[in-house]
């Protein structure tokens, strides 16, 4: 196995990820109560992205119709759209824009509609079985308006997404105009990273090309399993924007893992509050004591890990239970599977039977 740093796709991946940065801080505040580790984000991030926000403001109706107003990313336009195109192998922001434009109504409306399918009904990327049902559902208006009435998200982003289907080159076009005018403030706020990023990036990779798939685990102090990673390169992306955040693009043409900046640091922090047993204990019953997530862990148990499914038996949004997922992820509840090349979630059984077992200790069980 072998572990490979991408610098300019670094910069590229936090460039199309920027402007969702408009709702960090908003979505931050309404998760205190349920966010497991919010204290491991550092004030100084959370004032860095608040000077962000201040200066996407003037362009937040443009970012709206393009950047899914929820806590995740799954169903924004250029998310949906990169994953089928790709992201490796472009060497700057300008090349990767141009690329869009020469994308036609057809390969804009099948890359939306493929990664739909990968990402919520289960389907392998690139397989003969979903470039098919992806032709099949864009050929006919009907049935892509009936796919998108059926995604379990919001109204105002169901009618987004019909706009840019309906007419995929003009709103291709509003796009790439609105990130040519953001591209001047990114490289701004991106320049003084720019250093840092290349040195961590190769740092990281030297470290885990030296320990093999078992230094993921000691670097993330087992949070992520190596047994996760079986392909023969992992490619690894370093994120400045998203510095307390881990993406697995395991549906991307080329497959990634962008790691933010800080997140090494962010580990160190979540283990010494893991070893606080107590905190621990009072970290998963918080989440059993919330009725959407004690449903999103029933069906993991039961085997089914696709967000759009589990949004649709507990009439949420695929935005709302990925958010949640991340939260049960943190508290170590569930852990990342891997399966038939495709990611999921099982439940950590080991650690729940050692909780249940001191937590009858905490409160002196009697021994029957």
């Amino acid at each position: 196995m072998k572990f490979k740093f991408y610098l300019e796709e670094s910069r590229l991946y936090d460039f199309l990820l920027f402007p969702r940065l408009l709702y960090y801080n908003e979505e931050f505040e309404a998760s205190k109560e349920l966010e497991n580790y919010e204290e491991i984000v550092a004030d100084d991030y959370s004032d860095f992205v608040k000077k962000i926000e201040n200066r996407l403001k003037p362009f937040s109706k443009e970012i709206e119709i393009f950047y899914m107003k929820q806590y995740s990313s799954e169903y924004d336009f250029i998310d949906l759209v990169s994953r089928y195109i790709g992201i490796i192998g472009y060497k700057n922001e300008e090349d990767y824009l141009n690329k869009l434009l020469t994308l036609n109504e057809h390969d804009i409306k099948k890359s939306i509609i493929h990664s739909i399918l990968v990402t919520n009904d289960g389907y392998f990327p690139y397989s003969d079985k979903t470039i098919k049902e992806s032709e099949k559902i864009i050929s006919d208006n009907d049935k892509m308006i009936s796919f998108i009435k059926e995604l379990p998200i919001e109204a105002g982003v169901k009618w987004n997404l019909f706009l840019i289907v309906q007419e995929s080159l003009k709103y291709m076009k509003i796009y790439v105009e609105l990130m040519t005018k953001l591209l001047p403030i990114f490289e701004e706020i991106y320049l003084p990273f720019q250093d840092e990023v290349e040195e961590y990036g190769e740092y990281l990779v030297e470290f885990l090309n030296d320990m093999g798939a078992k230094g993921l685990e000691e670097i993330t102090y087992s949070i992520l399993d190596a047994s996760i990673l079986d392909d023969n390169q992992i490619n690894i992306l370093i994120s400045a924007m998203y510095s307390y955040a881990i993406s697995i693009a395991s549906t991307a043409k080329i497959n990634y893992i962008a790691w933010g900046l800080r997140m090494e640091e962010a580990f160190k922090k979540i283990k010494d509050i893991n070893e606080n047993k107590t905190y621990e204990r009072v970290q998963i019953f918080k989440n059993f004591g919330d009725k959407t997530r004690y449903g999103v862990l029933k069906l993991i148990a039961s085997g089914e890990t696709s967000t759009k499914k589990i949004a649709k038996v507990l009439d949420v949004s695929s935005a709302t239970i990925s958010y949640h997922i991340n939260n049960i992820l943190t508290a170590k509840i569930i852990k990342m599977d891997k399966s038939n090349n495709k990611f999921g979630y099982v439940i950590d059984y080991e650690l729940l039977e050692e909780t249940i077992e001191e937590f009858k200790k905490d409160l002196n069980f009697p021994e029957y």
